[in-house]
């Protein structure tokens, strides 16, 4: 008992700072995603196709050499369709019903983008990953030893409001707090998650597309078209995204009946003529891709299905509130670690 308040002070003093910065940069991206869109009420994606070609026609006058590899569609009526420029590291805007170029805004001048940097790499790509998968791993220890404390001492009479606001916080929201911490290391160590579960499930992976070398035509197929074909091969699946990548193929993900927000089924289309090479919906995936349909909705706050405006928001609420419970964990436990520091050195 008493090695496990030791070590349950000193984890958390040098938690703490980490846990605060996680909670409220969490509970900020909560609000800062778009909500879900009550269906019917998005246009049909030959609009968004012949929106993003005309588009993508006079980017190609205004900005020569520009090529785009990645296209974001709009998730609710009024967003605009945001196409990533890779040599010149930008983001074009374009109107979803008429093309036109709104506005051109570098990778980092995205709130979001920040923030969601601060909250999974600590603004440090190569190092800050590292830092909250160990964070999260010594929060789940910290956890297991608060609740070790707890049922020692949960019939004394606590010494001070803070402990007593402590100890009451902290079991209530244990179990939501713990499934936060272990979803977030999964999703900061995906490559662990994905090897463990390729070598529980005994599954293969499906093998990727073909990538073939075919000789471009005269008039080679657009992205529009790209994306009309997908979206026929899989009729009634929202489109989300497309990868126009090396190699001569184009991936358009859909979403369609899965958890996941951003989808996980897939087409692959040769970009020369958008012909169908394969498509892979989310229930053919493996397990180890399989996963993050349960894992990143948890963590994140998303419902599955098609949930109203009203539920989503309540749960952004509620997962808020564990939020600013872990920041007041973060907190009250600071307090107590620096009110015993003062009493100790004026003692000594």
């Amino acid at each position: 008992m008493k090695h496990s308040y030791r070590w349950h002070r000193r984890l958390g003093w040098i938690l703490a700072p980490l846990f605060a910065l996680s909670a409220l940069s969490g509970a900020l991206l909560l609000w800062l995603q778009p909500l879900p869109t009550p269906p019917g009420t998005l246009p049909p994606p030959a609009r968004w196709a012949q929106a993003l070609d005309r588009g993508l026609a006079e980017l190609a006058r205004t900005q020569p050499g520009a090529q785009a590899d990645l296209v974001d569609l709009p998730r609710r009526a009024g967003q605009p369709i945001r196409v990533h420029l890779a040599a010149p590291g930008l983001w074009a805007e374009l109107d979803a019903d008429s093309g036109a170029l709104l506005s051109m805004q570098t990778d980092r001048r995205d709130v979001r983008a920040r923030v969601l940097d601060l909250h999974e790499h600590l603004l440090q790509a190569d190092v800050g990953p590292w830092v909250l998968r160990a964070a999260a791993l010594a929060g789940l220890v910290l956890i297991a030893m608060g609740l070790r404390i707890w049922w020692r001492v949960r019939a004394l009479p606590a010494r001070s409001p803070w402990r007593r606001w402590h100890r009451f916080v902290g079991v209530a929201v244990v179990l939501p707090l713990a499934g936060m911490l272990a979803s977030g290391f999964v999703l900061r160590w995906p490559e662990l998650a994905r090897a463990a579960l390729s070598a529980w499930s005994a599954e293969l992976p499906p093998s990727p597309p073909p990538q073939l070398a075919q000789a471009r035509g005269t008039t080679p197929a657009t992205l529009g078209e790209s994306l009309q074909a997908a979206t026929r091969a899989l009729p009634g699946a929202q489109p989300m995204r497309l990868y126009a990548g090396d190699g001569g193929i184009v991936r358009v993900r859909l979403r369609s009946d899965e958890w996941h927000p951003n989808g996980l089924n897939n087409v692959y289309l040769r970009a020369d003529d958008a012909t169908v090479l394969r498509t892979t919906t989310w229930r053919e995936l493996p397990l180890a891709a399989r996963y993050l349909n349960v894992v990143y909705p948890l963590h994140t706050g998303w419902l599955p299905g098609p949930a109203g405006v009203a539920a989503a928001v309540a749960v952004r609420v509620l997962w808020t509130l564990f939020a600013l419970a872990l920041l007041w964990m973060a907190l009250s436990g600071s307090v107590q670690r620096w009110r015993a520091n003062a009493a100790a050195a004026r003692r000594g």
